[in-house]
């Protein structure tokens, strides 16, 4: 499973989620990112339009990690949290460096919307696990 399938395996992909936590493991060549994922629908009365759970993704084969600094414009000091979403963004990366990439991998970036800047993110595997217990949702209202 890439990335992007666990994207595609969301409500709302990982539009608007919010990461918590990016833990690397470069022994193991592990990253896992906890985050709250938007899983409200924008057909749902306002009250549960923007409900958030907690998950984890876990990344293994992990091959590079880049976290691109933030803009300068932005005021990041003031950030209580990181916004991301999903994107491709190879366009913005050297083409030499994604062709050395392993056959098996898979590359993806995550846009972080209070730095306006890129995490970008090659595997080999990608899972997804809700954090929450026998199936409850941590349910939070977005504001």
């Amino acid at each position: 499973m890439t990335l992007e399938d666990v994207e595609n395996s969301l409500p709302n992909g990982l539009h608007d989620a919010e990461l918590y936590r990016l833990q690397v493991d470069y022994p193991r060549g592990t990253l896992q990112a906890e985050l709250a994922v938007w899983i409200g629908d924008m057909g749902d009365p306002s009250e549960k339009r923007e409900r958030y759970r907690r998950g984890r993704i876990e990344i293994t084969g992990l091959v590079f990690l880049i976290m691109e600094p933030p803009d300068s414009r932005y005021p990041v000091q003031k950030s209580t949290k990181l916004t991301i979403d999903g994107c491709d963004q190879r366009q913005s990366l050297s083409a030499a460096l994604l062709n050395a990439l392993p056959e098996n991998s898979f590359f993806r970036s995550l846009w972080v919307g209070e730095w306006n800047a890129f995490i970008h993110i090659a595997g080999t595997g990608a899972k997804f696990s809700w954090m929450d217990h026998e199936g409850l949702s941590e349910l939070r209202a977005k504001g």
